[in-house]
């Protein structure tokens, strides 16, 4: 599932896939299953999945916050799964929308003086990640009163797809670390892709996505593109902090640069 976005009283579409392992890890759909909506422990809708194994459930919440939804599979003999869960953003458009890089939440690691093998980690599904210093309380003390969060998951220049690293892990770790509550969402490598994800936010009405929280210079490039504040934390070497962009070395000091 995938956290979703909308005004209190608006109808929202929930995506929920249905798939099993396949060869070489591969992923299958399945098809003819009926799935289960829950919200706040009453089961809100229902639908059945088709052959792509995606079912489409609507719920329209009537509070503004941001609900925790969990799609389960109706019990039967053939298959059985573990329940999904998702995040639905009620909002309303006057509270400004803050984008904070996920990368920025986690504390840079020392060089290690052995060699180590140059794979990609994904973020997200490193469980061992520890967060940076006082990166929980600062943004808890942002979105409390004043901004709404949207956690992205993105790489500048990474072939890897963030989507096959999973919404769900870089979920737990945020609650695990005390983080607030806010979407999360993963975008495709490449600054266009961010780029693009900003400009359909912007295209469905929530054109009060204000400022930004990253660790990466290409990050602040494309939020300065957009007329967006943002701040670089930790700050970079000299000269990698883009014209209009803010940096601060710690996370202490972020509040005072938004």
């Amino acid at each position: 599932m995938r956290d979703v976005l909308v005004l209190p009283g608006q109808p929202a579409r929930i995506e929920a896939v249905l798939t099993k392992s396949g060869l070489i890890g591969t992923q299958q759909g399945l098809g003819g299953e009926q799935l289960e909506l829950v919200v706040g422990g009453k089961s809100v809708a229902k639908a059945m999945t088709g052959g792509d194994g995606r079912a489409f459930l609507d719920y329209t919440p009537k509070v503004r916050g941001n609900h925790e939804v969990t799609v389960m599979l109706a019990p039967n003999r053939r298959v059985a799964s573990s329940d999904a869960k998702a995040l639905l953003g009620a909002w309303e458009r006057r509270r400004p929308i803050l984008l904070v890089e996920v990368a920025a939440l986690m504390q840079l690691e020392k060089p290690s003086p052995l060699p180590v093998p140059s794979m990609p980690i994904p973020l997200g599904q490193r469980e061992d990640s520890t967060p940076a210093p006082d990166a929980a309380d600062e943004l808890n003390r942002l979105t409390q009163f004043f901004y709404n969060v949207i956690y992205v998951s993105w790489a500048p220049r990474d072939a890897r797809d963030p989507f096959s690293d999973g919404q769900k892990d870089v979920r737990e770790w945020l609650t695990r670390h005390k983080f607030p509550r806010g979407l999360s969402i993963a975008v495709r490598p490449g600054e266009q892709a961010l780029a693009a994800k900003i400009d359909q936010l912007r295209t469905d009405g929530w054109t009060n996505v204000k400022a930004g929280i990253g660790r990466s210079r290409a990050f602040a490039e494309i939020l300065v593109a957009h007329r967006m504040e943002v701040v670089l934390v930790p700050e970079p070497d000299k000269g990698e902090v883009p014209k209009k962009a803010k940096a601060v070395k710690e996370w202490k000091e972020v509040r005072k640069k938004l």
